[in-house]
C-alpha cells in the first residue's frame, strides 16, 4: 500500500476528551489562507492511475453522461453494466468508466440458521423461508464447513452430508447467514474477464451475521479471479455496529457511509467523528485497510431532510479526505423521485465537477481547517494514518444473547432468564427458536445489536442482554460512559446502577454514571430494549475526567 509521508516537524497538539492527540500534517502540503491545505489522496487502488471517484444509482444514459461530465470513473452496477455490447457498456468502455460489480445478492435475502446445530445434525433449520432462488438440492457453506443437502423445504434443509469435500463438520451458532458457494463461483467466472470490471461489491451495510459468508465469497474471488487482486473486493459499512462483519479475509477496501443528518438537519461533525471511531476499530481488525468515503447528504427519499447546500456538499468531500479516504463515492445519481440524487441538482453537479477536476489534476483536494468542535472531539490523527490510537476504557467484548420477544409490549418490565442469573452455558426460548450466549467483539465500545440480528421487523419490540466481567486491582471510583438505542438497564454485581427509558440513537458517552467499583471481579449485565429501527449500546469505564484507569482487565477479551 502507498502511504503519505509525514513531516516530523509539523505536529499540532489538540486536547480531545480523555486523550491527548498528536495530529501530523502531510508533508508537502501547502497552506493558503481561505483555500485550505492540499491533501493528497492515498492511492492503494486506482482507476487508470487516478483516485477512485464514483457513484451508486446510475440507471440510464443521461445519468451516465452526467457522471462522465462531473469526472467520475466508477459506477456501482450489475452484469448488464459490464457488457460492452450494450449502449451503456460501450459508453463506459469508450470513456474509461469502470464498474464495481454488485455481489450482495449472495447475502441479502438468504436464510439464517434458526437454531444452533451440532456437527452431527442432518437437518438445518432456517429462520426465514427458503426462497425459490435457492437450489432444491446442492451445497451450502456455514463458516468453514461445506454441507451437501438433498432437499429443501420452506423451513429446513434435509438429507445433509456434513463435512463435504474434505471440510470439517462443526457446530454452528444460530443467526448465521447461509452461503451458496456454487452460485457465487459461477457468477465470478462469468464476469471476471469482462473489460469494464474494476472490482466486486460484496456488502451493503447490515444484513445480519454475514462474516462467514463474506469470508467464503472473498476466498472464491481470490481463487477464481486471481490472487494478485487485479479486481479488488469492496465492502460497505454504514455504522460502527456493522463492523461485526469486518475481519481479515473479507475485503480489500472498506466503504464508509451514513446519512449525516438528524431530525434537526445536517450534522457537520458526523463524518469526521464517525470515520475516526470506525477506522480505529477497523484497523485493529485489519491493519492498514484503506477506505472510500460515501457521501450521503442526499435526502435518501425523505423530503423532510433538506437537500444539502453547495458548501455542505463540499464539506462532506473535504471531511472524508481529511480522514484519509482513498476515494469518494456518491450515494446516488438518480435524477427522479422517490430517491433524489446529485444528478437532479445543478449545484451538486457543479460542486462535484470542480472537486473531481481538482483531484484528477493534482491527486488531492484543498481541505479547510476543521471546526473547533471537531478538533475537540478528535480521537485519531488527521490523514491516512495506519495504526490507531487507543481510546480509554473501552469494553473490548461481551457475551450477548437475543432475540427475546416482548409479545406483551411491556418494554423494560418484560423480564427474561438472564435477569435471574447469568449462565453462559444456558439455552433459552427466543423469538424464532433456541438461543444461547455468543461472544461478540465491540466496535470502539459499541455493540450493534440490530446489525448482528438483521432485519428491523425481526428486532422490533425485542430484548437482548450482554454481559462481561471487569477485574479491578482495588476498590475505586469509576465513571461508566454509556449510550443506548433504545431503553436500557445496567447492573453491576447484581445491583442496578443505571436505567434509561425512551427512544434514542446510540451516542457514545451519552450517560455519565459515577459508581464505586469493588476490588476483584465484578459482573456487568446490560439489558437493551428495541422499540424499532436500529438497536444497540456503547460502554466504556474511565475516571471522572475521562482518563484511563490503571489495572482494569475484562473478560471476555477481544480476539
Amino acid at each position: 500500500m502507498k502511504r503519505t509521508a509525514w513531516s516530523a516537524m509539523s505536529l499540532l497538539f489538540v486536547f480531545a476528551p480523555a486523550i491527548w492527540v498528536s495530529l501530523p500534517v502531510a508533508s508537502g502540503s501547502s497552506r493558503q489562507e481561505g483555500e485550505g491545505a492540499l491533501m493528497k489522496l492515498p492511492t492503494p487502488y486506482t482507476v487508470n492511475g487516478k483516485p477512485i471517484l464514483g457513484t451508486y444509482g446510475v440507471s440510464n444514459m443521461e445519468e451516465l453522461k452526467l457522471a462522465k461530465a462531473v469526472g467520475m470513473n466508477i459506477i456501482l452496477g450489475g452484469e448488464k453494466d459490464l457488457d460492452p455490447s450494450t449502449e451503456q457498456g460501450r459508453f463506459r468502455a469508450d470513456n474509461g468508466i469502470k464498474v464495481m460489480h454488485h455481489m450482495t445478492q449472495h447475502l441479502y435475502g438468504k436464510p439464517r440458521l434458526k437454531e444452533a446445530i451440532t456437527a452431527e445434525a442432518t437437518e438445518i433449520p432456517l429462520r426465514e423461508p427458503a426462497a425459490k432462488a435457492i437450489p432444491e438440492s446442492g451445497v451450502v457453506q456455514i463458516e468453514n464447513e461445506l454441507i451437501r443437502y438433498e432437499t429443501r423445504t420452506p423451513t429446513k434443509l434435509t438429507g445433509c452430508v456434513r463435512g463435504y469435500k474434505g471440510t470439517t463438520a462443526a457446530s454452528h451458532h444460530e443467526g448465521i447467514i447461509l452461503f451458496w458457494p456454487e452460485a457465487c463461483e459461477a457468477e465470478v467466472r462469468r464476469v471476471k474477464d469482462l473489460p469494464n470490471l474494476w472490482g466486486y461489491y460484496v456488502l451493503d451495510d447490515s444484513p445480519g451475521d454475514a462474516l462467514s459468508a463474506l469470508r467464503a465469497m472473498y476466498a472464491i474471488v481470490r481463487r477464481v479471479d486471481g490472487p494478485a487482486k487485479r479486481h479488488p473486493v469492496c465492502a460497505g459499512y454504514g455504522s460502527a455496529g456493522s463492523l461485526c462483519n469486518l475481519a481479515p479475509g473479507v475485503c480489500d477496501i472498506m466503504m464508509i457511509y451514513w446519512y449525516p443528518v438528524s431530525s434537526s438537519g445536517y450534522d457537520r461533525a458526523m463524518t469526521s467523528h464517525e470515520v475516526q471511531w470506525m477506522m480505529g476499530e477497523a484497523r485493529r481488525r485489519v491493519p492498514g485497510i484503506p477506505f472510500l468515503g460515501v457521501y450521503q447528504a442526499f435526502n435518501g427519499g425523505s423530503r423532510s431532510v433538506a437537500i444539502p447546500t453547495a458548501d455542505q456538499l463540499r464539506e462532506q468531500l473535504e471531511d472524508f479526505v481529511r480522514e484519509g479516504a482513498c476515494g469518494l463515492i456518491a450515494f446516488l445519481a438518480r435524477a427522479k423521485e422517490p430517491l433524489h440524487g446529485w444528478a437532479a441538482e445543478k449545484h451538486m453537479q457543479e460542486v462535484l465537477a470542480k472537486a473531481h477536476h481538482e483531484i484528477l489534476s493534482t491527486g488531492g483536494l484543498r481541505v479547510r481547517p476543521e471546526t473547533e468542535a471537531m478538533r475537540r472531539a478528535r480521537v485519531q490523527p488527521i490523514g491516512p494514518w495506519v495504526r490507531p490510537r487507543e481510546v480509554p476504557g473501552l469494553v473490548p467484548a461481551w457475551y450477548v444473547i437475543g432475540v427475546f420477544d416482548d409479545v406483551g409490549k411491556k418494554m423494560l418490565a418484560a423480564t427474561f432468564p438472564p435477569e435471574e442469573g447469568v449462565d453462559l452455558g444456558g439455552a433459552y426460548a427466543g423469538k424464532s427458536g433456541q438461543i444461547r450466549w455468543i461472544k461478540r467483539r465491540s466496535v470502539g465500545g459499541v455493540v450493534g445489536l440490530g446489525e448482528l440480528y438483521g432485519a428491523h421487523g425481526y428486532t422490533t419490540n425485542a430484548v437482548a442482554y450482554a454481559t462481561c466481567t471487569v477485574m479491578s486491582p482495588k476498590a475505586q471510583p469509576v465513571q461508566m460512559r454509556f449510550g443506548s438505542d433504545d431503553d436500557a438497564v445496567v447492573w453491576l454485581k447484581g445491583k442496578e446502577i443505571h436505567r434509561h427509558e425512551g427512544t434514542r440513537g446510540i451516542q457514545r458517552d451519552d450517560d455519565l454514571v459515577d459508581v464505586e467499583l469493588p476490588a476483584g471481579e465484578s459482573r456487568i449485565l446490560v439489558k437493551v430494549y428495541n422499540r424499532g429501527g436500529m438497536w444497540g449500546f456503547s460502554m466504556r469505564l474511565t475516571d471522572r475526567q475521562g482518563r484511563p484507569l490503571a489495572g482494569l482487565t475484562f473478560s471476555p477479551a477481544a480476539e
